[in-house]
């Protein structure tokens, strides 16, 4: 059994999708006969760079919404060489236009290759192409689904993994703020997403830690700059005078950052899934989100959940928890249980492998 894992903003977007493609490239690998197709970077074993029309270039001429389309559709003409060469049993991906494409690349040619969508966005199922096999990645999604009339045959329901070892650092708090010139005794509040008002909404975030007007708190916002970016600095200079910091990391020192936090908030009201929870709860870094069925599917009772739609919060939560070592700690040590017991590679592959056994067996799509 031949998978190609495909998703055409890896190795040059830094966003939930691209994390976890790359996750599950790297933990499949050794278990079946894996590729991953990526829109650009250096070609290691068994990852193919698909020619296309990258986003960030595009972006010169048109707008991002419409860059990221047309990013789709040349990926998904980019990919079709690959696939009528090798034989694929499955393509598995997350960009829905892209795999709306290849739907129609695939009948056309007349491949026999099975697709498998991750509702990573999430979409709604009127947008399901009736084509495809669905991968759930939360269980209130499947339900939706379900409600909505899309055959249960159809789907599947597996969350994201993570390897959690990688974010379980030898080094100390200490040591690890070095690296950031982060200061080595206030608290440091992480925030790891798009600098941007939209959506990830920075500057909800910024005034909830501003209101608690503490000297010893330090806010760092670290994420991917977008066009809002200018204004989020603006308002923590304005409101957060030397106790904030703006980073963008690469993903490898994404644990490292982890290690210098206390505290990991999520300001976003809703999430395809959140891979920063758990990448969060693998540190033992505890953690404060929007109060929302879909967090609390993916994490239970290893959170702090806040109403962040409402003004005045996420600021209650902080003052409730953010000097209570003994609640951080309990946090944390649920945190680590919560990964290890569900979103662990160790628990997750043999259900991978189970699932795509399932699709090659089920009738046609």
């Amino acid at each position: 059994m031949r998978v190609v894992i495909a998703c055409c903003g890896l190795e040059h977007v830094v966003r939930g999708y691209e994390s976890a493609g790359r996750e599950l490239f790297d933990a499949l690998s050794g278990h079946l006969d894996v590729v991953l197709c990526k829109g650009s970077g250096k070609r290691g074993k068994n990852e193919v760079v698909v020619p296309c029309l990258r986003r960030d270039f595009l972006e010169r001429f048109i707008s991002p919404a419409k860059a990221f389309y047309w990013e789709q559709m040349t990926f998904a003409l980019g990919l079709l060489p690959y696939l009528l060469l090798h034989k694929v049993d499955i393509v598995h991906y997350s960009e829905a236009r892209f795999g709306n494409a290849l739907v129609r690349l695939v009948r056309w040619t007349g491949l026999k290759t099975r697709l498998l969508y991750s509702n990573g966005g999430p979409h709604s199922p009127a947008r399901f192409h009736p084509g495809v096999f669905i991968l759930q990645v939360c269980g209130p999604y499947l339900q939706a689904a379900l409600d909505f009339g899309i055959p249960a045959e159809r789907m599947r329901l597996l969350p994201y993994g993570i390897a959690p070892e990688q974010f379980r650092l030898p080094e100390g708090r200490a040591a690890a703020r070095e690296q950031f010139h982060l200061p080595p005794d206030k608290l440091v509040i992480l925030s790891m997403a798009a600098l941007s008002r939209t959506h990830k909404r920075i500057d909800y975030l910024i005034r909830e830690v501003a209101a608690l007007n503490d000297d010893s708190i330090v806010l760092c916002m670290a994420g991917q700059e977008t066009a809002e970016t200018p204004e989020m600095r603006a308002l923590a200079e304005e409101l957060l005078p030397g106790r904030h910091r703006f980073l963008t990391v690469p993903r490898a020192r994404v644990p490292a950052l982890l290690a210098a936090a206390d505290l990991v908030v999520l300001a976003s009201l809703r999430e395809g899934f959140g891979m920063v929870l758990i990448e969060a709860c693998s540190a033992g870094v505890p953690v404060i989100c929007h109060d929302w069925e879909n967090f609390r599917w993916v994490l239970g009772d290893a959170a702090v959940y806040a109403d962040m739609e409402t003004p005045g919060a996420l600021a209650a939560s902080l003052r409730m928890v953010a000097r209570d070592s003994e609640k951080l700690r309990a946090l944390g040590v649920l945190g680590r249980a919560r990964v290890d017991q569900h979103y662990s590679w160790r628990v997750l592959v043999p259900r991978y492998l189970e699932m795509y056994r399932s699709i090659l067996d089920a009738p046609g799509a």
